[in-house]
């Protein structure tokens, strides 16, 4: 997440989330992708999430509950959610290549 790249798609993976769960009636606070970015940066640098985990374990990965929801909902409310929908398929694939 220190790359300015990286972090410009976890800000914007964040935004779609907001926006299908805003559709769904949840409350957000302001600058919430800002301050998820944040987090990430000042975690220690050998952090990992849990999908990441899960896959060097070899577990399945939660991408259904993590960015397939957001992909299902999206398209109920007509959000478009290209940043998750690509993750979607980039994990899935990478699930299928074991």
């Amino acid at each position: 997440m220190q790359d300015e790249k990286i972090g410009e798609l976890l800000m914007a993976m964040v935004r779609e989330c907001q926006a299908v769960g805003r559709a769904e009636g949840a409350v957000f606070e302001d600058g919430l992708p800002e301050k998820i970015l944040q987090g990430q940066r000042a975690a220690p640098p050998d952090s990992i999430n849990s999908i990441h985990a899960d896959r060097a374990a070899g577990r399945p990965m939660e991408i259904d509950a993590r960015n397939g929801v957001i992909v299902r909902l999206g398209r109920k409310h007509g959000i478009p959610t290209p940043c998750n929908q690509m993750a979607v398929a980039l994990l899935e694939a990478m699930a299928r290549g074991k």
